[in-house]
């Protein structure tokens, strides 16, 4: 029932313009608090920034696997559906590079819950079955 409630007031959101400013911004994106602040071992990432048709934004690895994306510390919303790091935008269908760790939902701060910030988000995103890169840095990939 929560994790219903939670659907429903994240596409209200969406449908009123809770982002403000441009109507195709996406709202799903969930950051670090600061770069580390989820813990785990890291790794470079390779893959594509893939959208869904709910705006949730993913990282389709070249291993094969389709994690949600917990972008770098400061990342906001872009147009488009994009994400904006630093003033850089990434969207569906970008190639890119990142350091980052692999994580389970339940693993992040308060994942196991649909009434936290990573749990309503990570949920609404299948981060509970797709699992989740938490990103501490991304770049477009060369070439």
């Amino acid at each position: 029932m929560v994790r219903r409630v939670a659907v429903v007031m994240i596409a209200s959101c969406l449908l009123a313009g809770c982002a403000g400013g441009d109507e195709t911004q996406a709202g799903y994106l969930a950051s670090q608090g600061g770069i580390g602040a989820i813990p785990g071992a890291r790794v470079e990432f390779h893959g594509t920034v893939t959208a869904l048709a709910n705006g949730c934004l993913m990282l389709a690895r070249d291993n094969g696997t389709q994690p949600w994306i917990v972008w770098p510390p400061g990342t906001m919303p872009g147009s488009g559906g994009s994400a904006d790091v630093d003033g850089v935008l990434f969207a569906d269908g970008d190639a890119v590079t990142a350091i980052g760790t692999v994580a389970v939902l339940a693993d992040l701060p308060g994942g196991g819950h649909d009434d936290t910030y990573y749990g309503l988000l990570g949920h609404y995103c299948d981060g509970d079955a797709a699992g989740v890169a938490v990103l501490d840095s991304i770049r477009h990939a060369a070439g």
